[in-house]
């Protein structure tokens, strides 16, 4: 099966499915759906679930999201002894390929295994978009559900995961003309410069992360920038945290445009919530098959978010697994033939528990 998985997995990798563009791998996961004679659902957001030797309800489904981060178009992949990796131009895509190769190979061999279901997500890397959205027909579906998708060895669970905060901010300034009555402006640029620079960022604690993605001025020197805005998150394993981190931030604005003279605006959007696993059914039969296989089963708190996050708003019982791929989003993404390997073995020992 390791091979067909490679094979599969080298197909999905030339067609190009960034987030948001994805039409062509849907089209193409569609058609093999069609050819293994499954049936399928897509919801008006263009997430498919698939049910496998089932219609209702499945006790378990695998999950995973089709989407690529902008850098992996046009991937040629290079195969050696020992990885898959790039021509050192893209990103691979393995985040999350990989783990749609695996669903598909398994649903070629559903006469091995009992009843289980497919899950397929898109625009993951935009802020779990797809996951978001997940249509009431495919969300009364899921029950226990394993998503692979993390770039951990295998055996690796991620029990704990932050929550995070989406926060923009807009510095009010003043115009003039900067050449001849600068006196009479507001520099929204300096206003914002005295507030971050106040501001702790990165790693803010050992559960909390701060960090500005963008800031966007006006752009002509001659005139006194009145409108700076820019864009951040905050992330924590305890959720009190991040909202007295973001106290902390608005506290910088304030101070910075007291004394600057001038104001701004915040507003902010938890884009999604953090969660620990304790007592899990899915936790359980993933550890019984990495003791089946002799794989080193490992439990970890992350500072990253998945579809984990939304699923166990709904109370679902979902976990995050490590699929094996390292240094992904990069140019020297890559992964493994011996965790590929490993994932195959995991996975059908997991179908084969439940039956």
């Amino acid at each position: 099966m390791v091979s067909r998985v490679i094979d599969q997995f080298l197909k999905l990798v030339a067609i190009d499915s960034p987030s948001g563009r994805e039409e062509a791998l849907l089209c193409y996961l569609i058609e093999q759906l069609k050819i293994l004679d499954l049936t399928y659902i897509q919801d008006s957001f263009g997430n498919i679930f698939a049910w496998v030797n089932c219609d209702d309800a499945p006790s378990i489904t695998f999950a995973c999201h089709i989407d690529t981060v902008g850098n992996a178009i046009g991937v040629k992949p290079v195969i050696d002894e020992q990885y898959i990796r790039t021509d050192g131009t893209t990103a691979l895509g393995a985040d999350d390929k990989i783990a749609v190769a695996l669903a598909l190979i398994l649903a070629q061999e559903k006469r091995r295994y009992g009843p289980f279901g497919l899950l397929f997500t898109v625009q993951e890397e935009v802020g779990l978009q797809g996951a978001k959205h997940l249509g009431p027909e495919i969300l009364s579906q899921l029950n226990t559900v394993f998503v692979f998708d993390t770039g951990r060895p295998l055996g690796t669970v991620v029990v704990q995961a932050p929550w995070k905060l989406d926060v923009k901010i807009a510095f009010h300034g003043k115009a003039a003309h900067a050449g001849v009555a600068p006196e009479l402006g507001t520099c929204a640029i300096s206003l914002a410069s005295k507030a971050i620079s106040q501001m702790k960022l990165l790693r803010v604690d050992e559960m909390t992360t701060a960090n500005i993605g963008s800031i966007h001025g006006c752009g002509s020197t001659n005139v006194v920038c009145d409108l700076v805005t820019t864009h951040l998150e905050i992330r924590s394993l305890v959720r009190q945290r991040a909202f007295d981190h973001l106290d902390h931030i608005r506290q910088c604005c304030q101070a910075a445009c007291s004394e600057g003279g001038g104001s701004f605006s915040l507003e902010e959007e938890v884009s999604y919530d953090g969660y620990r696993v304790e007592a899990s059914d899915a936790l359980v039969l993933f550890q019984q098959a990495c003791t089946a296989c002799n794989i080193p089963y490992t439990e970890l708190s992350s500072g990253g978010g998945s579809d984990v996050n939304i699923l166990r708003t709904h109370i679902k019982d979902a976990i995050l697994l490590g699929v094996g791929y390292e240094r992904a989003h990069s140019i020297e993404e890559r992964i493994s033939i011996q965790e590929i390997e490993k994932l195959v073995r995991v996975a059908d020992q997991m179908l084969c528990l439940v039956q």
